[in-house]
């Protein structure tokens, strides 16, 4: 499934990228149903794993998470290298027989540096995720309002997530994956894939 290809990004993904997408379901079945007139009962499922792919928004969304890891992958680089400097200049200061003293203060100083790092580490780590959200949150808002308007025209008051959700069977009609794609592709929303996905 083309979500693995975020397990392989430089920061490793907390959760699954659609995990978010649960937001989803919450959001629809909350909204007020008063815009589509009076209250509707049934349930529709939307693949977004599904219109991801179909739009070509997969690529374009890895691209954008690989676009924003680079830079934070150089800051990190950068920082260890620096870290390294300070413990190198140190160690040479003590010089080659160092007193216990000196073993101690180098090892604090060692781990001190570790912890540093990795406190940059953890902020590399959360503006990646923070960007991941932005992304499915840019991408659950396009397809909610075109869900519920496919959604109430079948009668249905409720859409759901259908990766999110275990279903185990459900009525001829219910699914309304195609009319989702169909209709977002009508205005455009659909971008070039290319033969080859990327490779992260």
């Amino acid at each position: 499934m083309f979500w693995d290809f975020l397990l392989k990004l430089p920061f490793k993904p907390m959760k699954p990228f659609f995990a978010f997408l649960i937001l989803l379901s919450i959001s629809l079945a909350g909204c007020d149903r008063s815009s589509f007139g009076s209250p509707k009962g049934g349930v529709a499922l939307v693949d977004l794993d599904d219109v991801a792919k179909r739009l070509g928004r997969d690529v374009v969304i890895v691209q954008e998470l690989k676009d924003a890891s680079g830079p934070l992958k150089d800051q990190l680089a950068a920082a260890q290298k620096d870290l390294q400097k300070q413990f190198d200049q140190t160690k040479d200061a003590i010089g080659a027989k160092p007193s216990e003293t000196d073993s101690q203060k180098l090892a604090d100083l060692g781990n001190n540096l570790n912890l540093q790092l990795q406190q940059k580490q953890q902020q590399a780590q959360q503006e990646l995720n923070t960007k991941r959200a932005a992304l499915v949150t840019r991408f659950r808002e396009e397809i909610k309002p075109v869900a519920l308007k496919i959604a109430a025209g079948k009668g249905l008051g409720v859409v759901l997530v259908k990766s999110e959700v275990v279903v185990l069977g459900s009525q001829p009609g219910l699914d309304i994956t195609d009319e989702v794609v169909a209709e977002l592709i009508s205005t455009g929303s659909a971008v070039p894939v290319p033969s080859v996905s990327p490779k992260l």
